[in-house]
């Protein structure tokens, strides 16, 4: 993990989006919602909420079924039976004192790791119409629209965004949306009832030059929906760890975690280990609480912690700092799709990460793997104000980057 600079953590986790957008408005009189979903909160200095019953737990592999059986025994717990299509790591845990049982089974020497279900909650506080530097001023600020005259991604590969599901009948995102699992309900119906997850696809791949909406960081690159969070914007450990597993498995080159939580679970980070060592890029949103305090996924050392700067590159108010983040992007008023073919602004580390996770799928149709590709990111960003001590790195450069 980066290295904890700044302190302490208190346990949450979250959707990643501000609530600087302001009740349902047009903004502009253009046609753009100005929205923030009231289903989100950012609980920061809370006690992270967890799945009532349920723990998590990873016994050693050398550990026999027989001995699995008698500490099952002597907790009265039982394995809950696992529907979903990973072959997850980890067994959850049916019991009825969770506390109780993560403090016992933290003593068993037996254990790799034992937590509660953490339940975490997303991050977001050409000539298409609404692509002008008026509304989509990110792709200008990070040189995106330079870069697209290097490459505007490979319809081949693929950016999994895991969050609250993708509306795939958008009018921005129908053609190029491929149906992944849907882990809050175990079926292949990803579909978005929040929004969020549209509006963070949109953002990193909307289709441009289509007459329609906006434009995306990687326009030709396919987005695979996975989802782990529920219409509310939450969503269990469990299953967005397997989310991220899923994803690796599917061959994804980027993952984007709009989400997260001020606590530091090994089975998340085991799974951000995962996916790396498989090839992928996991983009992570740092969090909208205005502390130096790290955030997880994005403070792991296997992934690429984004944090939101405005339109004039200060960063954003609400966003999270700290050297642990790794570098900025756009996430102040950002245009994006949104359910029933809807444009709205939204705000958040949420919408910074899949600006940086569209570079990276930018870089990936050059062929360069994912070390190369977080090299080219964090090397070329523009340095501005707080770089070094607020971040690692500057602005993302997209056009330095596809060209490192």
């Amino acid at each position: 993990m980066k290295s904890k600079i700044f302190g302490g953590l208190a346990l949450a986790i979250f959707l990643v989006t501000s609530p600087l957008a302001t009740d349902a408005a047009m903004d502009r009189n253009n046609g753009i919602d100005m929205e923030t979903n009231p289903s989100i909160s950012d609980s920061y200095d809370k006690q992270t909420p967890y799945v009532e019953g349920e723990v998590l737990v990873k016994f050693k592999e050398d550990m026999s079924m027989n001995m699995q059986q008698e500490v099952l025994s002597d907790i009265n717990a039982e394995i809950l039976v696992d529907e979903n299509v990973v072959d997850s790591p980890f067994s959850v845990l049916k019991v009825k004192d969770v506390e109780q049982v993560v403090q016992t089974l933290s003593n068993n020497s037996q254990i790799e790791y034992v937590e509660p279900n953490y339940i975490l909650n997303a991050t977001y506080t050409p000539n298409d119409p609404f692509f002008d530097i008026s509304y989509q001023y990110g792709l200008f600020t990070s040189e995106t629209t330079s870069a697209w005259d290097v490459t505007t991604g490979n319809s081949n590969q693929l950016v999994a965004v895991l969050d609250t599901g993708v509306d795939y009948n958008h009018e921005d995102l129908d053609d190029k949306t491929i149906l992944g699992y849907n882990f809050v309900n175990n079926n292949y119906n990803p579909i978005d009832r929040n929004g969020h997850g549209t509006h963070v696809a949109g953002t990193a791949a909307a289709e441009t030059n289509n007459g329609l909406g906006i434009a995306g960081v990687a326009p030709d690159t396919s987005v695979l929906a996975v989802q782990v969070l529920d219409s509310s914007g939450n969503g269990s450990l469990a299953n967005i760890v397997d989310g991220i597993i899923y994803a690796a498995d599917y061959g994804a080159e980027v993952i984007n975690l709009s989400l997260g939580c001020n606590c530091d679970t090994q089975a998340m980070e085991d799974a951000v280990d995962y996916a790396w060592d498989n090839g992928s890029v996991v983009v992570a949103a740092a969090g909208n609480s205005s502390t130096s305090t790290t955030f997880e996924p994005a403070s792991y050392d296997n992934a690429i912690a984004v944090g939101a700067v405005d339109e004039n590159n200060n960063i954003a108010s609400f966003s999270n700092y700290g050297r642990w983040v790794d570098v900025t992007a756009p996430g102040v008023e950002i245009a994006g799709t949104y359910p029933s073919n809807r444009y709205v602004y939204l705000s958040g580390t949420s919408m910074a990460s899949p600006h940086v996770a569209g570079l990276a799928a930018l870089l990936a149709s050059q062929g360069k793997d994912n070390s190369e590709i977080r090299s080219s990111i964090e090397n070329t960003a523009t340095p501005i104000s707080g770089t070094g001590t607020y971040f690692q790195h500057g602005l993302i450069n997209s056009f330095d980057a596809v060209n490192y």
